[in-house]
Protein backbone atom coordinates (compact mmCIF):
# COMPACT_ATOMS: atom_id res chain seq x y z
CA UNK A 1 0.00 0.00 0.00
CA UNK A 2 2.64 2.33 1.15
CA UNK A 3 4.15 1.95 -2.98
CA UNK A 4 0.99 2.38 -3.98
CA UNK A 5 0.16 5.48 -2.49
CA UNK A 6 4.17 6.58 -3.88
CA UNK A 7 3.58 5.75 -7.18
CA UNK A 8 0.02 7.48 -7.41
CA UNK A 9 1.38 10.90 -5.40
CA UNK A 10 3.81 11.11 -8.51
CA UNK A 11 2.00 10.19 -10.96
CA UNK A 12 -0.78 12.98 -10.42
CA UNK A 13 2.36 15.58 -9.65
CA UNK A 14 4.29 14.90 -12.86
CA UNK A 15 1.31 13.73 -15.66
CA UNK A 16 -1.27 15.81 -14.80
CA UNK A 17 -1.81 19.00 -16.87
CA UNK A 18 -1.20 22.66 -15.40
CA UNK A 19 -5.08 24.02 -14.84
CA UNK A 20 -6.46 26.71 -13.13
CA UNK A 21 -8.82 24.98 -11.17
CA UNK A 22 -9.86 26.15 -7.82
CA UNK A 23 -9.19 23.79 -4.60
CA UNK A 24 -12.30 24.88 -3.02
CA UNK A 25 -16.01 24.46 -2.33
CA UNK A 26 -18.26 21.85 -1.04
CA UNK A 27 -16.84 18.30 -1.76
CA UNK A 28 -17.53 14.12 -0.97
CA UNK A 29 -16.02 11.38 -1.10
CA UNK A 30 -14.44 7.75 -0.22
CA UNK A 31 -11.00 6.45 1.04
CA UNK A 32 -9.15 3.93 1.54
CA UNK A 33 -6.41 3.58 3.86
CA UNK A 34 -3.62 1.06 5.52
CA UNK A 35 -3.65 0.87 8.92
CA UNK A 36 -1.26 -0.44 11.41
CA UNK A 37 -3.18 -0.57 14.76
CA UNK A 38 -0.48 -0.60 18.08
CA UNK A 39 -2.18 -1.81 21.64
CA UNK A 40 -0.42 -1.94 24.64
CA UNK A 41 -2.57 -3.92 27.00
CA UNK A 42 -1.92 -3.49 30.82
CA UNK A 43 -3.19 -5.66 33.65
CA UNK A 44 -3.78 -4.83 37.42
CA UNK A 45 -5.39 -7.76 38.85
CA UNK A 46 -6.42 -6.37 42.24
CA UNK A 47 -6.61 -2.80 40.68
CA UNK A 48 -4.06 -1.62 43.31
CA UNK A 49 -1.92 0.50 41.12
CA UNK A 50 0.55 -2.03 40.40
CA UNK A 51 0.91 -3.67 37.10
CA UNK A 52 0.65 -7.00 37.09
CA UNK A 53 1.44 -8.04 32.95
CA UNK A 54 2.28 -6.06 29.89
CA UNK A 55 1.66 -7.07 26.41
CA UNK A 56 1.63 -4.70 23.33
CA UNK A 57 0.32 -6.18 20.17
CA UNK A 58 -0.10 -4.75 16.23
CA UNK A 59 -2.96 -5.27 13.81
CA UNK A 60 -2.46 -4.27 10.02
CA UNK A 61 -6.00 -3.97 8.24
CA UNK A 62 -7.44 -2.51 5.51
CA UNK A 63 -10.53 -0.10 5.59
CA UNK A 64 -12.87 2.25 3.72
CA UNK A 65 -14.65 5.21 4.99
CA UNK A 66 -16.71 7.79 3.67
CA UNK A 67 -16.36 11.88 3.66
CA UNK A 68 -17.55 15.53 3.32
CA UNK A 69 -15.22 18.55 3.49
CA UNK A 70 -15.37 22.21 2.81
CA UNK A 71 -12.54 23.79 1.84
CA UNK A 72 -12.14 27.89 1.88
CA UNK A 73 -9.40 29.11 -0.70
CA UNK A 74 -7.14 32.16 -1.13
CA UNK A 75 -4.86 32.98 -4.14
CA UNK A 76 -2.19 30.55 -2.90
CA UNK A 77 -3.30 28.94 0.47
CA UNK A 78 -6.57 27.68 2.00
CA UNK A 79 -8.29 25.60 4.64
CA UNK A 80 -10.39 22.33 4.64
CA UNK A 81 -12.85 21.39 8.00
CA UNK A 82 -14.38 18.03 7.09
CA UNK A 83 -15.59 15.24 8.49
CA UNK A 84 -14.61 11.27 7.90
CA UNK A 85 -16.82 8.23 8.85
CA UNK A 86 -16.30 4.48 8.67
CA UNK A 87 -18.98 2.48 8.49
CA UNK A 88 -17.09 -0.97 9.23
CA UNK A 89 -15.75 -2.34 12.01
CA UNK A 90 -12.07 -2.98 13.02
CA UNK A 91 -10.45 -6.26 15.22
CA UNK A 92 -8.17 -6.21 17.16
CA UNK A 93 -7.61 -10.35 16.73
CA UNK A 94 -8.17 -12.64 19.43
CA UNK A 95 -4.82 -13.17 21.41
CA UNK A 96 -4.64 -16.66 23.66
CA UNK A 97 -2.42 -18.00 26.22
CA UNK A 98 -2.19 -20.58 28.50
CA UNK A 99 -1.49 -20.14 32.19
CA UNK A 100 -1.74 -22.40 35.83
CA UNK A 101 -3.27 -20.71 38.61
CA UNK A 102 -2.18 -21.75 41.78
CA UNK A 103 -4.86 -21.53 44.14
CA UNK A 104 -5.66 -22.23 48.28
CA UNK A 105 -4.03 -24.85 50.25
CA UNK A 106 -1.77 -25.28 47.09
CA UNK A 107 -4.29 -26.77 44.53
CA UNK A 108 -3.62 -25.60 41.19
CA UNK A 109 -5.91 -25.22 37.72
CA UNK A 110 -5.27 -24.55 34.09
CA UNK A 111 -6.66 -23.08 31.28
CA UNK A 112 -6.60 -20.44 28.67
CA UNK A 113 -6.96 -17.05 28.86
CA UNK A 114 -7.65 -14.92 25.85
CA UNK A 115 -8.26 -11.48 24.85
CA UNK A 116 -9.72 -9.20 21.74
CA UNK A 117 -11.33 -6.32 20.71
CA UNK A 118 -13.43 -4.25 18.06
CA UNK A 119 -13.22 -0.39 17.05
CA UNK A 120 -16.44 0.61 15.71
CA UNK A 121 -18.75 4.10 14.75
CA UNK A 122 -15.13 5.52 14.39
CA UNK A 123 -15.90 9.32 13.09
CA UNK A 124 -12.90 12.30 12.56
CA UNK A 125 -13.77 16.35 12.31
CA UNK A 126 -10.64 17.35 10.90
CA UNK A 127 -8.52 20.67 9.82
CA UNK A 128 -6.30 20.62 6.79
CA UNK A 129 -4.64 23.98 6.04
CA UNK A 130 -2.49 24.31 2.86
CA UNK A 131 -1.39 25.74 -0.37
CA UNK A 132 -1.34 25.39 -3.70
CA UNK A 133 2.53 23.91 -4.76
CA UNK A 134 0.79 24.04 -8.48
CA UNK A 135 -2.29 25.43 -9.78
CA UNK A 136 -4.74 22.89 -8.72
CA UNK A 137 -2.25 20.91 -6.27
CA UNK A 138 -2.60 21.64 -2.77
CA UNK A 139 0.11 20.19 -0.05
CA UNK A 140 -1.75 20.07 3.06
CA UNK A 141 -1.36 19.01 6.77
CA UNK A 142 -3.97 17.44 9.30
CA UNK A 143 -5.05 17.92 12.51
CA UNK A 144 -8.57 15.94 13.88
CA UNK A 145 -9.97 14.68 16.63
CA UNK A 146 -11.16 11.35 16.65
CA UNK A 147 -14.10 9.62 18.30
CA UNK A 148 -15.31 5.37 18.29
CA UNK A 149 -16.38 3.07 20.04
CA UNK A 150 -14.23 0.11 21.62
CA UNK A 151 -15.43 -2.92 22.31
CA UNK A 152 -13.06 -5.43 24.78
CA UNK A 153 -13.42 -8.65 25.59
CA UNK A 154 -11.23 -11.27 27.62
CA UNK A 155 -11.77 -14.43 29.22
CA UNK A 156 -9.27 -15.87 32.15
CA UNK A 157 -9.10 -18.22 34.72
CA UNK A 158 -7.91 -15.73 37.26
CA UNK A 159 -10.89 -13.05 37.05
CA UNK A 160 -13.88 -12.75 35.78
CA UNK A 161 -14.60 -12.29 32.01
CA UNK A 162 -15.01 -9.16 30.52
CA UNK A 163 -17.37 -7.89 27.74
CA UNK A 164 -17.71 -3.91 27.66
CA UNK A 165 -17.87 -0.89 25.22
CA UNK A 166 -15.91 2.34 26.07
CA UNK A 167 -16.07 5.56 24.23
CA UNK A 168 -12.38 5.68 22.70
CA UNK A 169 -11.14 9.15 21.65
CA UNK A 170 -7.71 10.30 20.15
CA UNK A 171 -6.07 12.91 18.36
CA UNK A 172 -4.94 13.07 14.76
CA UNK A 173 -2.25 14.79 13.28
CA UNK A 174 -0.56 14.01 9.45
CA UNK A 175 0.22 15.66 6.19
CA UNK A 176 -0.88 14.99 2.59
CA UNK A 177 -1.60 16.32 -1.15
CA UNK A 178 -4.28 16.90 -3.35
CA UNK A 179 -4.73 17.30 -6.93
CA UNK A 180 -7.78 18.77 -8.26
CA UNK A 181 -9.28 17.82 -12.08
CA UNK A 182 -11.33 20.13 -14.60
CA UNK A 183 -14.27 18.12 -13.77
CA UNK A 184 -14.26 18.85 -10.25
CA UNK A 185 -12.78 15.56 -9.44
CA UNK A 186 -9.81 14.99 -6.85
CA UNK A 187 -7.62 12.40 -5.65
CA UNK A 188 -5.98 13.04 -2.22
CA UNK A 189 -2.72 11.09 -0.57
CA UNK A 190 -2.47 11.39 2.79
CA UNK A 191 0.12 9.74 6.10
CA UNK A 192 -1.55 10.41 9.37
CA UNK A 193 -1.11 9.33 13.04
CA UNK A 194 -4.04 8.93 15.74
CA UNK A 195 -3.29 8.65 19.10
CA UNK A 196 -5.95 7.62 21.52
CA UNK A 197 -6.84 8.19 24.93
CA UNK A 198 -6.26 4.82 27.35
CA UNK A 199 -9.40 3.27 28.27
CA UNK A 200 -10.18 1.03 31.13
CA UNK A 201 -12.58 -2.17 31.98
CA UNK A 202 -13.01 -3.68 35.40
CA UNK A 203 -14.27 -7.02 36.06
CA UNK A 204 -16.34 -7.73 38.62
CA UNK A 205 -13.47 -9.08 41.05
CA UNK A 206 -11.87 -6.14 40.95
CA UNK A 207 -9.53 -6.70 38.17
CA UNK A 208 -8.51 -3.43 35.83
CA UNK A 209 -7.21 -4.25 32.31
CA UNK A 210 -6.12 -0.59 30.52
CA UNK A 211 -5.37 -0.93 26.75
CA UNK A 212 -3.59 2.31 24.34
CA UNK A 213 -4.06 2.21 21.07
CA UNK A 214 -2.17 4.03 18.74
CA UNK A 215 -2.85 4.02 14.48
CA UNK A 216 -0.95 4.81 11.42
CA UNK A 217 -2.47 5.22 8.36
CA UNK A 218 -1.86 5.50 4.69
CA UNK A 219 -5.29 6.43 2.70
CA UNK A 220 -6.25 7.05 -0.95
CA UNK A 221 -9.17 9.15 -1.56
CA UNK A 222 -11.34 9.91 -4.51
CA UNK A 223 -14.20 13.27 -4.51
CA UNK A 224 -15.63 15.53 -6.20
CA UNK A 225 -16.36 19.19 -5.25
CA UNK A 226 -18.54 21.22 -6.27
Amino acid sequence: MKKLITYLTGLFLVFSPVTSYAAGGFAFGISASDNSLDTAGKEDTDNNGTIDATKTVTDDFIVGSIFAEYTNMGDKFGITLGVDYIPFDADIDKRSISQTSLGAAGASSSGTNSVEGSVEDHYTLYIQPGFMIKPSTMLYGTLGFASATVNGKSTSITHTNINQDKDLEGTKIGVGIKHVYDSGLFVKADYSQTDYDAVSFTTSNNTKATADLDNTSFAISLGKQF
